[in-house]
């Protein structure tokens, strides 16, 4: 191999976060690596019967490939796969989840902005899904973990607007402040979303705590609604724009018959 043909090819880790079909056999794929971040790639040939990539670039699969680099987008050379998380193709809501974290780190990353924090959150929380952890406290975890890798991390000890300490009330998340009003400033931002206590503990928990500490709070599911709802509203100011993954899933919720 000639030195100009190594300098082209490069080895890296990858979690495929969506894909896009182009032509009759070959696909797009957005991938999350640790050192060169988001990357749309080219994989050629890969829709087949006979592709040995293609077992390698399913949706969430964490493989080592060798890249190509090409004019526009680099080409997939070689694929192996690191870990398929295997659970979470197992069961629908585990599917859901795992795609609302791709879309998530899909949305607030830039291409090619290295950030191997966010790619080992990444490969942790589907892990994590595919193991069968709660999937609700894994999503609320990584969302708030992403937010704070990327810079968007909501206050949510003091008043945005006063500065004083929150104190054990119903106190309200501001998207557009970002982080929480005591009572007195609520007025601040009449769009913010009132936070009961418990989902204040539940959040602060997860921020100091981890998930470990979090999943050992007993949650109902109007509290779970209302924890979602809180971070979905604060994501999608930053995002700009609804996240799609779990809207499908609870759509679904709502209309699968009721089991007897």
């Amino acid at each position: 191999m000639s030195i100009s043909s190594r300098e082209r090819l490069y080895r890296t880790d990858a979690i495929v976060l969506s894909r896009t079909d182009v032509g009759e056999a070959d696909r797009i794929l957005t991938i999350f690596t640790p050192s060169r971040g988001k990357l749309r790639v080219m994989a050629k040939g890969v829709r087949r019967p006979t592709s040995k990539l293609g077992p390698h670039l399913e949706y969430f699969t964490r493989s080592e490939l060798m890249l190509a680099k090409g004019r526009e987008l680099d080409v997939v050379t070689g694929a192996e796969t690191r870990d398929a998380y295997l659970g979470i193709r197992e069961d629908l809501e585990r599917m859901a989840h795992a795609s609302h974290l791709a879309e998530l780190v899909n949305r607030l990353t830039q291409d090619r902005e290295e950030n191997g924090r966010v790619f080992d959150l990444l490969a942790r929380s589907l892990r994590l899904l595919a193991d069968g952890v709660d999937p609700f406290g894994v999503s609320r975890h990584f969302e708030l973990a992403l937010l704070t890798a990327v810079g968007f991390r909501p206050e949510l000890y003091k008043c945005v607007r006063c500065g004083e300490d929150l104190q054990p009330t119903t106190n309200a998340l501001s998207p557009a402040l970002g982080g929480m009003l005591c009572p007195a400033c609520r007025v601040a931002d009449s769009s913010a979303r009132q936070l009961s206590v418990n989902a204040q503990k539940y959040l602060r928990t997860l921020d100091r705590a981890g998930l470990g500490e979090a999943i050992k709070l007993r949650l109902d599911d109007s509290l779970r609604s209302e924890i979602e709802g809180a971070l979905a509203a604060y994501l999608r100011h930053i995002i700009e724009r609804d996240l799609a993954s779990l809207r499908v899933w609870h759509a679904l919720q709502i209309t699968a018959p009721k089991r007897r």
